[in-house]
């Protein structure tokens, strides 16, 4: 039996199902992330034309059947999207929401990450673009439970000493003294340590008047490539991309 919900999001993600037709996937604030079918949105005089693009913030007033949900009304909220010219934002955009899709399961709760996604959206801007993507690659693995947080051992849950060995466990990207990692797990710098510590616990607004290093931001990011990779077992569509615009 099909239920009118109504809820509010940004979407994520368009799939083109035919002719007429597309799927559309948005995280919402109280219905965790959703998929709706949009029938008749592809065409040029459909009410849905328009206000289903990627990170519009957007009402939603639809049924949920079964499997999925069938779009009725749909309302702009806001508008996150760069300038056309500005590649390396908008390729930016588009990778926070694949791990967006890829690491939030359909139907689970996710409060939290809409108001991440909500705040970045907000806040982000051409000169600090890439400062918000490693914000929100490390608080959105934090919030879903997939990183510990990075100021004691996750073994001994001693506070770290920046001075001895310290390594990213490849098991749940934590860190780890000396004597609790494996052979594979990577050495860290102090540098990524703190600044990936405090990525956890600040605000964007705090962040965005930080100004990390080029090492620091290509050691950030490596990181989050290799606990992406542990998670997923498997490369982003858009990841190639984005490394080549940000070099």
């Amino acid at each position: 039996m099909e239920r009118q919900k109504k809820t509010k999001g940004i979407v994520i993600r368009r799939f083109n199902l035919n002719e007429a037709d597309q799927i559309i996937t948005v995280i919402s604030e109280d219905e965790g992330k959703v998929s709706v079918m949009a029938k008749g949105s592809r065409r040029l005089k459909s009410r849905f034309c328009g206000r289903l693009e990627p990170f519009y913030h957007v009402n939603l007033n639809y049924f949920q059947g079964r499997d999925l949900g069938h779009l009725n009304e749909v309302e702009i909220l806001e508008v996150y999207t760069p300038l056309e010219s500005d590649l390396k934002s908008k390729s930016i955009l588009f990778f926070m929401a694949e791990i967006t899709a890829k690491l939030v399961a359909d139907g689970q709760e996710c409060n939290e990450v809409y108001q991440l996604l909500t705040e970045c959206m907000s806040e982000f801007e051409e000169s600090h673009s890439e400062i918000i993507l490693h914000a929100y690659m490390v608080k959105l693995l934090t919030l879903l439970g997939f990183m510990a947080p990075w100021d004691s051992c996750s073994r001994s849950n001693e506070k770290l000493n920046l001075l001895e060995p310290l390594f990213l466990s490849a098991q749940d990207a934590s860190v780890v003294r000396s004597g609790y990692n494996e052979p594979a797990d990577v050495r860290l710098t102090p540098s990524v340590i703190k600044w990936i510590n405090y990525m956890q616990k600040e605000g964007l607004s705090n962040l965005k008047r930080v100004t990390p290093s080029i090492g620091e931001k290509a050691e950030v990011y490596h990181v989050m490539q290799s606990v992406f990779g542990n998670i997923l077992n498997y490369p982003f569509k858009s990841a190639a991309f984005l490394h080549a615009v940000s070099r």
